[in-house]
């Protein structure tokens, strides 16, 4: 660092306006009077202009960029840009981006609080056990009403073992008195203990249990999302948090929420060390926004937010089952005034679901279906267990279509008793694998039409999670319909993408709408990948799982067609799913390579380049959260919200090194023109 005295530079082509909107076509140092208060040199400065142009310079004044440029030493004139108390930052050629916009982010469960936490890290069953007891014995938690471990692989690892057949019957070994739960690393998969099971009440309040019996009885509607055993009994897994109330874990989605709102501060933790300063809370819980007014109460907020406010429409049924939308409306409309009056936060969202995950369970038995809403019927395939690998490997398919299946089917709808091991032992396979599903929409497609054009008319925007190719067209339609109906220029966002029909994707440009993606996972990860694509394209044939011909290779994450198709592209972590990290630049590595584990590209073709990756995280999503105007770009007017870096991700990508963009840390992230994060020495 120097001192303006000491510093001879000449001011070259140095644009300072107060309006961003200007034209940075001629230098206008006038209105960088008074002078700036800080001036940063010897840069690579990304504007993500519209020009994508590189700087070595800028200028702030407060909380705001005056300046952006170029400055060349060992000249004298810099007409009036620095004066007395303008402090000279050399940033030593290091590379300097706006500050990051994670588009699709759950900040308070991401807060680092201790915690039984797997860490997504894949265990066999017996390990599972071995971490939770060792876990219980340090952990304040063994105290809870309910044993809770979060981040639990469910897609990987869970391999049985001679102890434990089940996951039901390993978490019984961690307990046989209290309840345990494991939440799934994606926030859709769960698995439970035999005390959980038995808490189960049915809709007339009486505590019957899931069992096989009532599976069929009290609880039928549930039985598509609860794992069951060859006999029928639940094997302790399930599937979306529809099974949760009915035995009263609803309230551990929210797991440890009493130490976050201790630790309110624990929010900037998840995000200033990654660069991340603005965000759209994606699925916002309106009971636990005081942990935000506690940050800002303290002036301890340094972040842009827009809260995506999530309430499910199922909870506004009145006693005829229709949903009472202007309710819903009226409680999301008080949240939003609220936040009115708060800087940098505003609640201006809706979260909505529109269908659920994509992935199966090949180590149920049977296989647990994908409950996505997808195109067309899910395929059954045959498991079985490789020594080698030690994971499950496709051995065949089951025809749906035989007159063996057709009948089956039929013996099952009239509650006929079939004999299950007969037929295994005769067949092969388990007589329910003859069921055909393409999965179900998370409401009725009417509910989904009528809420985004009520919400769209009360001037929310949509943040709506699609995976299957059903669902994402469900939610293209939804919002096709309410700008139509409502004559509406909104910009909405889809989420997670995971498959999209080649029909829809030139309809996300047509409607503008935001394709938002995470990248970390449009990879290649083979345990994984067997959770979902065995039951989309059939992976017994001489190309294997990864088929070039097969539709999930082929759809599966196709940001650079939607681009191309003239959408605009965004990128976010859903952390704490996966992973509690938000890791922009594994994101980043990803959109531009497609992998991350040194495995073959998934689908190279829908790659991105480094600049659309940089632009999804900064001037994009920043347009998609309604704040280009002040963020997003390094520009004269905006906001001094940027971070620098370590290393240039786009010299790795020009010099072939793309696979160590995840790599990169944040060595200073500004906020409003204050260092508000520096890496430790």
């Amino acid at each position: 660092m120097r001192s303006a005295s000491l510093l001879g530079a000449v001011l070259l082509g140095f644009v300072a306006a107060c309006n961003p909107a200007e034209e940075n076509s001629s230098a206008n140092t006038e209105a960088l009077t008074p002078p700036a208060e800080k001036l940063f040199i010897n840069g690579r400065i990304y504007t993500a202009n519209n020009s994508r142009e590189f700087m070595t310079s800028m200028a702030l004044r407060g909380d705001e960029i005056v300046g952006v440029g170029n400055i060349v030493a060992n000249q004298d004139n810099l007409d009036g840009l620095i004066g007395q108390g303008t402090e000279i930052i050399d940033l030593e050629g290091k590379l300097v981006l706006p500050g990051l916009h994670d588009a699709h982010l759950h900040p308070i469960g991401a807060m680092p609080i201790p915690s039984c936490n797997l860490e997504n890290i894949p265990m066999s069953l017996a390990d599972i056990v071995a971490f939770a007891e060792a876990c219980l014995e340090e952990d304040d938690m063994a105290n809870d009403e309910w044993i809770t471990i979060e981040l639990w692989n469910f897609a990987a690892g869970n391999q049985p073992g001679e102890d434990y057949k089940t996951i039901r019957q390993a978490l019984d070994a961690v307990s046989s008195e209290k309840p345990v739960i494991l939440l799934g690393s994606d926030g859709h998969h769960y698995a439970v203990n035999s005390v959980a099971l038995a808490r189960a009440k049915n809709d007339a309040g009486a505590v019957v249990g899931f069992s096989a019996e009532t599976l069929a009885t009290d609880f039928a509607a549930l039985a598509p999302y609860i794992g069951v055993d060859d006999s029928g009994e639940p094997n302790g897994k399930l599937t979306e948090d529809y099974a949760l109330s009915a035995i009263g874990a609803g309230n551990l989605l929210s797991a440890g929420i009493e130490k976050r709102r201790a630790s309110p501060e624990l929010m900037m933790d998840v995000t200033l060390p990654r660069g991340i300063t603005s965000f759209l809370d994606a699925a916002a819980d309106p009971n636990t926004l005081d942990i935000y007014d506690r940050l800002v109460a303290n002036d301890a907020f340094h972040a842009r937010a827009h809260l995506a406010l999530f309430y499910d429409p199922s909870t506004y049924r009145d006693e005829q089952g229709v949903v009472d939308f202007d309710t819903l409306l009226s409680d999301a409309q008080v949240v939003r005034k609220k936040y009115e009056r708060t800087e940098n936060i505003e609640a201006d969202f809706l979260k909505l679901f529109a269908d659920g995950v994509i992935e199966g369970d090949p180590l149920s038995e049977p296989p647990t279906l994908p409950n996505a809403a997808f195109s067309r019927d899910y395929l059954q395939p045959i498991f079985e267990w490789d020594e080698e690998s030690q994971w499950v490997k496709v051995s065949d398919y089951i025809d749906t279509d035989s007159e063996l299946c057709v009948a089956t089917r039929a013996a099952f709808a009239a509650e006929e008793e079939v004999d299950i091991a007969a037929f295994k032992t005769e067949n092969g396979f388990h007589p329910q694998q003859c069921a055909k599903s393409n999965g179900v929409l998370q409401h009725p497609e009417d509910v989904i039409m009528d809420y985004v054009q009520k919400g769209d008319a009360a001037g929310f925007t949509f943040h709506i999670h699609a995976i299957g190719d059903r669902g994402i067209h469900t939610a293209l339609n939804a919002v096709e319909e309410a700008r139509t109906n409502n004559d509406s220029n909104k910009n909405h966002i889809i989420t997670h993408l995971q498959v999209v029909h080649p029909d829809d994707i030139n309809r996300f440009a047509a409607n503008d709408i935001y394709a938002s993606f995470t990248f970390a996972w449009a990879v290649r990860d083979p345990q994984y990948d067997t959770t979902v694509i065995p039951f989309i394209d059939r992976v017994d044939g001489p190309g294997g799982m990864y088929d070039p011909a097969g539709y999930y290779i082929q759809n599966g994450y196709p940001a650079e067609s939607i681009r191309e198709g003239g959408a605009t592209l965004i990128a976010g972590s859903d952390a704490p799913v996966d992973t509690k990290d938000p890791r922009p630049f594994t994101n980043i590595e990803a959109a531009v390579s497609r992998s991350i584990y040194d495995l073959p590209p998934m689908n190279i073709d829908e790659a991105i380049s480094i600049y659309d990756a940089v632009d999804a995280y900064t001037i994009n999503a920043a347009k998609a959260l309604k704040q280009d105007n002040i963020a997003g770009s390094i520009e004269p007017g905006k906001k001094a919200d940027f971070i620098i870096l370590d290393q240039d991700i786009f010299a790795l990508v020009d010099e072939g090194e793309t696979a160590a963009i995840s790599d990169t840390k944040v060595l200073e992230t500004w906020f409003g023109g204050k260092k508000v994060y520096a890496a430790e020495e």
